[in-house]
């Protein structure tokens, strides 16, 4: 008898279904492209919908259909939409939010802030750059191996991410994260590659614009790693004396230590510990002696220094403090820091040094 009652109360708890939309009406949009139109301000938005075709029980043939519209901003492209396509487009599964590099240029994220208050609002997207055509990237019908655009897209996104090697740039961390001291950050980018697009790095943002420089994505990898990324077996590959090594990232340790003296703040390193797993170094052998590891982990730990060195020297061309350098200043050594004024003169100028330590895990490649 309490089973039917208990039933019966949840029955009147749920909401009834006179308000519910059709599926079958429903236009789920999964990427949003976003750019200016011509040369003024108003939105060229793009959307692509999923959509099945010969459908049948079970599944059918994913197809993509592309649609533009224009507004004042998202919310007004959406509304624009639903009057020129019958149906009903929601951004509940959108997955991917994709910005041209002019529209990136523009505080882009002033604009994306509205999405938060879409009824159904797709937060858990992804964020990045296209340093292309957008309008005609997200036209194609089909990509490699027949994948639809956002298939294609988010799949080189999720894989990449599963393996470490790029940041994650969800949505939802930068319009209700607000955790940044600074608001610069790093979005991965997309550039044209054959008939579709590959991943190239990341764009770097200062004070939420974009500033046209770039990380490649050996340096979108390292960086990665130094902001925090858990070893997921990320390949690390590398020339010493011209014989190409190849190892595996099975653990990373970051710290931050702050160095200054009796005229301010002198200097700032950045730890990296690295645990790896040897592949090759192209030596013909099959077991390693001690003396033999340790000169390869000196060269190995020499080649990772002087690439993050270029790394962090681009980072400081750009004034784009990924790291939030300042806001560890400001927390720790509140006596050293004089505001976000200073800090934005002082980070291009300050003497920032990695100091990485390598260890190998493995005496032999295929131990």
């Amino acid at each position: 008898m309490k089973r039917v009652i208990a039933a019966l109360i949840i029955c009147l708890l749920l909401t009834g279904c006179w308000d519910q939309v059709q599926l079958k009406k429903m236009l789920f949009a999964d990427i949003i492209g976003l750019d200016y139109e011509g040369d003024g301000k108003q939105l060229k938005v793009s959307f692509v919908i999923s959509s099945l075709r010969n459908v049948h029980q079970g599944g059918g043939i994913a197809n993509n259909l592309y649609l533009e519209s224009k507004g004042k901003n998202i919310y007004h492209a959406v509304d624009n939409t639903n009057k020129e396509m019958p149906g009903v487009l929601a951004a509940l599964e959108t997955r991917l939010f994709l910005l041209s590099t002019r529209f990136a240029k523009d505080q882009p994220l002033n604009y994306l802030d509205i999405t938060s208050q879409f009824r159904t609002n797709p937060l858990y997207g992804y964020l990045a750059v296209y340093d292309g055509d957008l309008s005609k990237l997200l036209a194609t019908k089909k990509f490699k191996e027949d994948l639809t655009a956002a298939d294609f897209l988010v799949g080189l996104l999720e894989d990449e991410h599963k393996r470490g090697t790029i940041p994650s740039n969800q949505l939802l961390d930068y319009i209700l994260g607000g955790g940044r001291f600074l608001n610069d950050f790093a979005l991965n980018r997309f550039e044209p590659y054959e008939n579709g697009a590959r991943l190239a790095g990341t764009a770097l943002f200062k004070d939420g614009k974009y500033t046209g420089v770039n990380l490649n994505n050996e340096d979108t990898q390292l960086a990665v790693l130094m902001n925090g990324a858990v070893g997921r077996s990320q390949p690390l590959v590398g020339n010493i004396g011209g014989k190409r090594y190849t190892t595996l990232v099975k653990e990373v340790k970051n710290d931050v230590h702050i160095i200054s003296s009796d005229d301010g703040l002198s200097e700032i390193n950045l730890s990296l510990k690295l645990d790896l797993k040897l592949i090759e170094d192209g030596h013909k052998v099959k077991k390693h002696t001690n003396t033999m590891l340790t000169e390869l982990e000196k060269k190995i730990t020499d080649d990772l220094t002087a690439k993050i060195s270029n790394m962090i020297a681009t980072l400081q061309k750009a004034n784009c403090d990924i790291f939030q350098l300042g806001h560890e200043v400001a927390a720790y050594h509140p006596k050293l820091f004089k505001g976000k004024d200073w800090w934005r003169e002082q980070y291009p100028k300050i003497n920032i040094k990695p100091i990485v330590r390598v260890r190998i895990l493995n005496s032999g490649v295929l131990d």
